[in-house]
């Protein structure tokens, strides 16, 4: 008799644990999984494209000083940089990408000086200071361009430092 009621217990048990992942199952599936993108989301997805896909463009015409910020007024920081902007020749939705970037070029042009203006002689010094800076400006600027579009992709690839220098 208590080998049927062990075995009882046991059939309960696995059961219970049964049931228990079934329900597990189902609220990953419909609940976590529910949150699935749609057509309508805005995943950007960028691929390293082909030479041949990038033009070139240098933002300004010669290494542009910018003053950084300073905690001490009687100590002047500057950084020295030359920007080249790498941007997709063709982009769906915009007929002539460089027409566009030309048409913003000075807000482009502010953004960098913006930018460097906001950060200090530390900041600029760290070792992923250009990476960041690389990241964020190919950011705002992508946004400034694509500000009065409906389109889900880029058009600025990358931002290039020819020069950096600080000081």
């Amino acid at each position: 008799m208590e080998r049927k009621s062990s075995f009882f217990v046991l059939i309960g048990v696995v059961a219970f644990l049964s049931l228990a992942l079934a329900l597990l199952a189902g609220y990953i599936f419909f609940v976590q999984g529910g949150r699935a993108e749609g057509p309508n989301s805005s995943v950007k997805v960028v691929v390293t494209p082909k030479d041949k896909d990038l033009l070139k463009m240098k933002l300004f015409d010669e290494k542009t000083p910018f003053n950084l910020k300073s905690a001490d007024s009687k100590k002047i920081s500057v950084i020295v940089v030359n920007v080249e902007l790498s941007y997709f020749a063709k982009v769906k939705g915009i007929s002539d990408t460089t027409a566009k970037i030309e048409s913003n070029k000075s807000k482009l042009q502010e953004i960098v000086g913006t930018y460097f203006q906001s950060l200090t002689l530390e900041e600029v010094m760290k070792s992923d200071a250009k990476e960041k800076a690389r990241a964020d400006l190919t950011k705002m600027m992508n946004e400034q361009l694509l500000a009065n579009e409906n389109i889900n992709s880029d058009i600025i690839y990358t931002v290039v430092f020819d020069q950096w220098f600080y000081q």
